[in-house]
């Protein structure tokens, strides 16, 4: 019962696959109304800068939250060190250019040996 169904499905998939020729352009139709928008103009001149703003602070806080200090030590030793305040904790030790073996000492101090020097460890310090 099968097989005869799926032999007329198979003649009808072959059936719709010959090759159609696309439609012959036609012409272009009549000009729109007079009203119609025109091309775009030039640009205008550029307005007055504006002003400048104010600094950023050295620490971020929200308002529920403690604060988070970003920093970044140059390290050009065999063995470079960094440290949070004595109320804070390390949240994030990263570092850049080409990295290297960071080692957490305790909650507020690390360690770090880059593969190649000069580098940059990026100490991130949150509030307790």
């Amino acid at each position: 019962m099968r097989l005869p169904l799926l032999l007329i499905l198979a003649i009808f998939l072959l059936a719709a696959c010959g090759q159609s020729e696309p439609p012959a352009k036609g012409e272009a139709g009549p000009p729109g109304p007079a009203g119609s928008p025109g091309p775009a103009g030039p640009p205008g001149p550029a307005g007055p800068p504006g002003l400048a703003g104010p600094p950023g602070p050295a620490t971020f806080s929200g308002p529920n939250g403690p604060a988070i200090k970003v920093f970044a030590r140059p390290c050009d030793q065999p063995t470079c060190g960094a440290s949070c305040e004595e109320n804070e904790q390390i949240l994030n030790a990263y570092a850049l250019n080409p990295g290297g073996a960071i080692s957490f000492i305790d909650e507020r101090n690390a360690t770090f040996r880059p593969q190649k020097r000069p580098a940059v460890l990026v100490l991130v310090c949150v509030g307790k």
